[in-house]
């Protein structure tokens, strides 16, 4: 498998789009930590002005969002370290701030981000349940679509798949909607299984620690279970009768 150059030196594997700053190492740290050097693009980084307060800042043990933007990158940057993963972070306000950009924005920002990666290999969520998540998900696959990217591949969204019916009814509506899936090609499969991947996903969720508390849960099980992904693609347009 190829690697892109990334702009100022180095390369990326992957391009991981993450809703929020903890979503791609929960859902994809296994992966993360077998391939260093990819890049993880986070939508909803932006500080609202003036500052909020939220009940999910308060359970996480924040004073406000700015107080949790800047513990939370605190938080992200650590578990980027630990597999080895480079931050790209878009300013989109979470909508727990009231504000949700449009779908044409973030498919243009989230475009030209995977472009200054030189088209990395692209790893976008499904977009289960939250609605940060749905509109991400919606996002990328607008990507695909516009700019055929290489054999893209979409994953579970960590804690959201486990809820009944969330991930079978977003491939069904998806395969109404055009897309075809697969299982992932051997050469990314054999990825996951990388020694010590495992143990770095561990110690990078760990992390987190304010999103943990926030769930009243310091092992959220979920989050040991087997990482789950598909390639995607779109069905190729009819040809005109």
């Amino acid at each position: 498998m190829g690697r892109a150059a990334w702009p100022g030196g180095g390369t990326a594997r992957f391009f991981v789009v993450s809703p929020h700053l903890d979503d791609a190492v929960f859902s994809c740290g296994m992966l993360l930590a077998s391939c260093p050097g990819s890049i993880v693009c986070t939508v909803f980084c932006g500080d609202p002005v003036p500052p909020q307060k939220t009940e999910w800042d308060r359970r996480a043990g924040h004073r406000d969002s700015h107080d949790a933007l800047r513990a939370r990158v605190e938080e992200d940057e650590h578990a980027l370290g630990v597999v080895s993963a480079r931050a790209v972070r878009l300013p989109f306000l979470d909508s727990q701030y009231g504000s949700t950009p449009s779908l044409d924005a973030l498919v243009q920002a989230l475009t030209q981000a995977w472009r200054q990666t030189g088209s990395a290999r692209l790893v976008a969520p499904l977009g289960l349940y939250h609605s940060d998540h749905v509109l991400v998900g919606d996002a990328c696959r607008a990507l695909v679509r516009a700019h055929r990217p290489c054999d893209p591949v979409f994953y579970e969204d960590a804690l959201y798949r486990t809820i009944p019916g969330a991930a079978s009814g977003r491939y069904e509506a998806l395969a109404c909607d055009g897309f075809v899936f697969a299982p992932l090609d051997a050469s990314m499969a054999g990825q996951l299984r990388r020694p010590g991947a495992a143990n770095a996903k561990w110690r990078a969720v760990h992390a987190y620690r304010s999103q943990l508390r926030a769930l009243d849960d310091a092992h959220p099980h979920d989050l040991v279970e087997p990482e789950r992904y598909v390639r995607f693609n779109p069905l190729p347009p009819k040809a005109p009768s």
